[in-house]
């Protein structure tokens, strides 16, 4: 699991090379090697934000099912379900 201060970190970074980017982009000509590094470098923080909320994603657990309430109990799902029906105990 990632742990969230980590993932928060690799957040603020992807996010601070992407507004960097952003930030020089119009200053460069666009027939200049500047402008295809800076441009590369905005592809590159938008993938890292992708990858970075990715991991976030499979990392937390799930949500609950559409529809639920706050204080509704998880369905409780069996194996067992024959004896759950004739009153037994598993």
């Amino acid at each position: 699991m990632l742990d969230p201060r980590i993932g928060q970190a690799a957040f603020r970074i992807a996010f601070l090379v992407l507004g960097m980017a952003i930030l020089i982009l119009p200053f460069q000509r666009p027939n200049s090697a500047e402008f295809v590094v800076t441009v590369m470098s905005a592809a590159l923080g938008l993938i890292f934000i992708g990858v970075v909320l990715v991991m976030n994603r499979l990392s937390s657990p799930p949500l609950p099912p559409r529809g639920a309430r706050v204080g509704d109990k998880p369905v409780r799902t069996s194996f067992n379900a024959d004896n759950e029906k004739a009153g037994r105990d598993p």
